[in-house]
């Protein structure tokens, strides 16, 4: 817990004073007042975050592990699909592979709790993964019981608060957020249902692309986990260890850590916002270095980034997961930061 209470006590909020200047020579270039719109906008927010921004090492930050809530049937994949997709991210032939090839980024996968026992005879090659596994076989079955204890869920957030602390060192500082678990967009709901209090309908998805009927089950699976069980919705880190996952926890920590250091978060799809959301409550300067990108398909991602009060860009229909949806948002914040570098002044007539 330590390593959490210091890193929310370190994390500044946004230098106000720098933006506006940013905004001034921004205003002073030879274009449109306002022209480039959320260019613009990111360009003044990321002077905010740090003086004269410039990424260099760019990376997707991955955050693996399986939750209980699959064994409800909730979602078209069986968790084993975890394994596979972690192990093509890892050769490098996943979907983020090709995408952060195409954008100069690396991708780096942690696992906090792949259930390896699910792969029977299969034997996956997970060489080059970074092993923080805090429960073996993933979490618990919401449905039946809290998903982890209070203590793994904080040690899940500091895992991700050390993984950026030490790529950071490495001159990493642009970083997307990326998950892959089977079952996390009824994790993902399940949180913010207990947040939000907004109507199933309004929040759950059809996530891995489940039928009618499914999901309608996946929404009572959702209403029992949270009526078994006693949350305080005051305290973020009680209504993730209650309903949540690891992989949510893990970015949550990716968050505080680019917080804590000073560069920008891209948050992804639901699962990754979710995160966001949770760490916004935690800390709310934190949301400071957060920056939005496709506005995912699950039903609850207006509701969300509006109370993150951030946009969402990109309409994509993406609804992939990875941090597929957020890497797309690396050219544009390389774009924005080059604006005052490249344009001319307004002449003086």
């Amino acid at each position: 817990m330590e390593i959490l209470k210091k890193t929310l006590t370190q994390i500044e909020a946004a230098n106000r004073q720098r933006m506006k200047e940013k905004e001034k020579k921004l205003d002073s270039l030879l274009k449109t007042p306002k022209g480039l719109g959320i260019i613009e906008d990111l360009a003044v927010r990321l002077e905010g975050m740090r003086q004269n921004y410039r990424p260099k090492k760019k990376m997707v930050l991955v955050m693996a592990a399986d939750n209980g809530v699959e064994r409800e049937k909730v979602s078209k994949s069986k968790r084993v699909i975890t394994q596979y997709v972690v192990e093509a991210m890892l050769n490098g032939t996943s979907s983020i592979n090709s995408l952060a090839k195409s954008f100069g980024a690396d991708v780096k996968v942690v696992d906090l709790g792949i259930d390896e026992s699910s792969s029977n005879s299969k034997k996956f090659d997970f060489e080059g993964i970074i092993d923080k596994k805090l429960m073996p076989f993933g979490t618990n079955n919401i449905a039946d019981k809290a998903a982890m204890s209070y203590e793994t869920a904080v040690s899940a957030i500091e895992i991700g608060i050390k993984m950026v602390d030490e790529f950071v060192k490495k001159d990493y500082n642009l970083f997307a957020t990326g998950e892959m678990g089977i079952g996390n967009t009824s994790t993902s709901s399940a949180i913010l249902k207990v947040f939000s209090d907004l109507p199933l309908d309004d929040i759950v998805g059809f996530g891995s692309g489940i039928n009618k009927k499914t999901l309608e089950h996946k929404k009572e699976v959702i209403k029992r986990a949270i009526l078994t069980k006693k949350i305080d919705k005051k305290d973020p880190i009680d209504v993730l260890s209650k309903v949540g996952g690891l992989d949510i926890a893990g970015m949550s920590g990716t968050f505080l850590g680019c917080a804590k250091n000073g560069v920008p978060v891209v948050i992804d799809g639901f699962i990754s916002a979710v995160a966001a959301l949770i760490t916004q409550k935690l800390c709310p300067n934190a949301r400071d270095y957060m920056i939005g990108s496709h506005l995912s398909c699950e039903p609850g991602m207006k509701y969300i980034m509006s109370e993150l009060n951030l946009t969402a860009p990109l309409l994509m229909n993406m609804k992939l997961g990875e941090g597929t949806g957020a890497i797309m948002m690396f050219p544009i914040i390389e774009a924005a930061c080059r604006i005052t570098e490249d344009v001319r002044t307004y002449p003086d007539v």
